[in-house]
């Protein structure tokens, strides 16, 4: 049998399992960062490798962030932006349409949640000395992280995360010299 279009409303998984997978990133970076924040560059890194893992955390911040605005356009158009942010808080009466597209991004952060953690683990392996402050400041920024009150304390959340590591990326990427944008490029 073919697929048929829902003509009735359908009730929509809760959106609590998209916020737990941004939750999930925010927390997720810093710990890997963590993981190897003592460790002094080696001798002979190789700065393509370097490079490769830089713009690949970027690559994965910029999917964070355009999943949080995805979400957020979400929260505000179906109205629990000041719902609290607890499992069965929310739970949405919406089209097969709506299904869908909430569905793909519950997948996509959750993969996005991955990636940054691995991402920012292998950014790691050539992180020493230099950066070591700002880890801390990460790091401690996120250790003062509670659980958010409402899905617009995890929006504000997650914007405050991002521009942490954002941030973090903008002065590597000054330091090593590696272009930000098409006018920096080689």
């Amino acid at each position: 049998m073919g697929r048929q279009a829902w003509t009735v409303e359908a009730t929509d998984p809760d959106p609590f399992t998209i916020g737990l997978g941004i939750f999930a990133a925010i927390a997720g970076g810093g710990t890997f960062l963590e993981a190897r924040r003592t460790r002094q560059e080696a001798e002979g890194h190789h700065k393509d490798a370097y490079r490769s893992a830089w713009f690949a955390s970027r690559r994965t911040l910029i999917f964070f962030k355009r999943s949080v605005d995805e979400f957020e356009t979400y929260m505000l158009e179906d109205g629990f932006a000041k719902s609290i942010f607890r499992i069965g808080a929310v739970r949405l009466t919406v089209d097969f349409g709506r299904h869908k597209a909430l569905r793909r991004l519950n997948g996509q952060v959750m993969t996005t949640a991955q990636f940054m953690a691995d991402n920012l683990d292998d950014l790691s392996d050539f992180l020493g000395v230099d950066d070591q402050q700002q880890i801390d400041a990460i790091l401690k920024r996120l250790g003062e992280i509670e659980i958010p009150g409402t899905y617009r304390d995890l929006i504000k959340l997650a914007r405050a995360a991002s521009e942490l590591y954002s941030d973090f990326l903008d002065e590597i990427g000054e330091r090593e010299a590696f272009p930000r944008d098409a006018n920096n490029a080689q």
